[in-house]
């Protein structure tokens, strides 16, 4: 699972919140050992290390 590297920062940011909002509904509603919620953080996992190896780049530039 990869983040699209077309992805604007904000864009990035918009789909980490999203995902977030979306990990939190799912959670309450089936757990959070619930294979949906561990798939969504996984996901969230890899959007949020992206946006910090992005930011990272962007600051040693």
């Amino acid at each position: 699972m990869n983040v699209n590297k077309e992805l604007s920062n904000e864009e990035l940011n918009q789909s980490i919140t999203s995902l977030r909002s979306l990990m939190i509904e799912i959670g309450l509603t089936y757990g959070l050992n619930h294979e949906k919620t561990l798939e969504i953080s996984q996901k969230l996992d890899i959007y949020i290390a992206e946006t910090q190896k992005r930011n990272t780049l962007e600051y040693s530039a």
